[in-house]
């Protein structure tokens, strides 16, 4: 099969375009042939050896994989060659603790396709049968790939680690990213008024043209006081961050009393501080959130093939340019999310 594999850490890293053999298929797995795989920032980090994960290379990135079942292991009744599927990028063990009661996100095992184990820029992928989740037949697998990673983690953020209300206020840092065009689309179809941000206006555009009533740029000093006075002074009910940084803590300023902030990354830096007295005056809460439950899988895969969720894709990029599509996110010249086709 044809892939892509990482050879070498670096900003650009070094990749190389293989001829390799074929995934071996254990008696539990399945070989899926890979249609679309989406890009993300977790990939930039694999490039640039920036996780605490420490990944064995060479290695083919890539996680957020749309495809059909060629093949099912001896073991594996639920899926046949031709099923259209999307692969849960979070490699659970399904028997800890935490797998037991459904939260997947949770688990004491988990793995990273694309990072420790071998991900979608390739031709084919095996996979444990227990990461697929059926495509439904309204959603292609352009729209799976640009959805089932960032889509799913913002729903999980949006209605598993938080609970949005119809009325509430929501922030969503980042419109142009796949979180931030996810939780945009989310947080309006629960009812909520959103406020966005973007770093030039054509990101903020795609803000207001997904749905959010005021898209603010990030590098005005004065964007927290003007989040406050759209709401009247109060703040937000709940903001939705993946940046971290010196960003984190201007986010506090925007908060309501009881107000959350949701955070599911940190691309800006991972060491924060902040004034602890009006957090806890304030009764304000900060919320972690990784990952995705196979619900939330579910639920992004059923709202989009009702309408309600779309993916915001900013080109599809044929196996052999993957490079390129690196360069591009890295440079943080894309409006959504680029989208690799083997």
């Amino acid at each position: 099969m044809k892939a892509v594999q990482l050879v070498a850490h670096g900003q650009p890293g070094k990749f190389e375009y293989r001829d390799l053999p074929d995934p071996q298929v254990g008696p539990g797995d399945c070989l899926v042939q890979v249609m679309a795989c989406g890009l993300n920032h977790l990939d930039l980090w694999l490039e640039e050896n920036g996780l605490p994960l420490p990944p064995q290379l060479p290695r083919i990135p890539g996680c957020e994989i749309a495809g059909r079942v060629i093949q099912a292991g001896a073991e594996v009744t639920a899926w046949k060659p031709g099923d259209r599927v999307a692969v849960q990028s979070n490699v659970f063990c399904d028997n800890c603790e935490y797998c037991e009661r459904g939260e997947e996100s949770l688990c004491l095992r988990s793995e990273l396709l694309g990072i420790q184990r071998d991900g979608g820029f390739a031709e084919k992928i095996a996979v444990p049968a227990r990461l697929l989740v059926a495509l439904p037949q309204a959603v292609d697998f352009a729209t799976s790939a640009a959805l089932t990673l960032a889509g799913s983690t913002a729903m999980h953020m949006l209605t598993d680690r938080v609970k949005v209300k119809a009325g509430d206020w929501v922030l969503v840092m980042g419109a142009s990213s796949g979180v931030g065009s996810a939780a945009i689309q989310i947080a309006k179809n629960l009812g909520a008024k959103v406020i966005t941000t973007g770093s030039t206006e054509a990101k903020r555009q795609l803000g207001r043209q997904l749905g959010a009533e005021h898209a603010l740029d990030p590098a005005d000093p004065k964007w927290p006081a003007e989040v406050r006075k759209i709401t009247n002074k109060r703040g937000v009910d709940i903001c939705v961050e993946h940046v971290g940084g010196e960003v984190l803590p201007k986010i506090f300023d925007c908060l309501a009393r009881g107000g959350s902030v949701v955070t599911c990354g940190a691309t800006a830096g991972r060491e924060i501080s902040f004034n602890l007295w009006p957090f806890f005056v304030r009764q304000q809460r900060l919320i972690g959130s990784y990952g995705r439950n196979r619900s939330d899988m579910r639920a992004t895969l059923e709202w989009a093939a009702a309408g309600k969720l779309k993916p915001v894709i900013h080109s599809i990029v044929p196996l052999d340019k993957t490079a390129e599509a690196f360069g591009l996110l890295r440079a943080r010249q894309v409006l959504g999310k680029i989208v690799i086709r083997p």
